[in-house]
């Protein structure tokens, strides 16, 4: 068995407009046959768990199924896909919780720090510095780490009904933000090339038109981990197909 593990959630709810299974199998396609050409083994936690109302809550229960089995871990979002040469990750970083910062709204960073403020003690939320807030589709941590999951699963058995009321700032997000503060956690932070969300923003989908000799996207051609996020789950679905037909011989 191999001592690192790369896991993603893919569940199907009634309180999604959309499956999480029409976009979340090329996810999968990209990561299984990554991991395969790897040695390194992938988890998709595909069940729902009963103590929770949304989907994502799920990602934090990831030590309930492995328990200390791996000694380094990595959670993707299921709207990600990997490139096919992908180096391995793993040889990133020994005992950091490592993660990508993200600015994709600040607008949005801070409503969404404003909402979830109530939750938590001053320690956390007191100072937060902007420059800090990261994105949490994608996190590198280790066995040592499980502590941070538990505290997680403590904070929604005790405020759940309440986080679960809060809308269109993300839910999870924000949470690990202030508890990773709150922890006093160190942080490793990844350049975007290892969760490259946002990319319409970052114009990434397009070429270099200029020189116009190669029409390859920027996204494929600089990046490692796609997160294809920020826009509506219908172009989710049909952008993340596409890449996948576009570019799955090369998995």
């Amino acid at each position: 068995m191999s001592k690192n593990l790369i896991y993603t959630t893919a569940i199907n709810s009634d309180t999604s407009q959309f499956n999480n299974t029409d976009y979340s199998q090329y996810c999968i396609n990209t990561w299984t046959a990554w991991c395969k050409k790897m040695d390194i083994d992938f988890l998709v936690l595909d069940k729902m768990d009963e103590r929770y109302k949304f989907p994502v809550w799920v990602k934090d229960t990831i030590f309930d199924h492995v328990g200390d089995k791996y000694d380094k871990i990595i959670y993707v979002d299921s709207d990600t896909m990997v490139k096919w040469d992908t180096p391995n990750p793993f040889d990133l970083y020994t005992d950091e919780f490592c993660v990508v910062n993200d600015r994709a709204s600040i607008g949005w960073i801070l409503r969404s720090l404003d909402s979830y403020k109530p939750f938590f003690p001053k320690e956390a939320t007191d100072d937060f510095i902007l420059d800090n807030y990261f994105n949490s589709g994608v996190c590198f941590f280790t066995k040592e780490h499980k502590y941070i999951f538990d505290e997680l699963q403590d904070i929604y058995l005790h405020y759940g009904q309440d986080l679960d009321l809060i809308k269109g700032v993300g839910k999870v997000q924000t949470v690990l933000n202030y508890v990773l503060k709150l922890n006093k956690v160190k942080i490793k932070y990844l350049p975007p090339v290892w969760n490259l969300f946002s990319i319409h923003k970052k114009d990434m989908f397009k070429h270099n038109w200029q020189l116009n000799e190669d029409k390859t996207p920027h996204f494929i051609k600089y990046s490692y981990i796609w997160h294809f996020t920020g826009f509506p789950i219908e172009d989710r679905t049909r952008i993340m197909k596409d890449v996948w037909l576009a570019y799955k011989d090369n998995y």
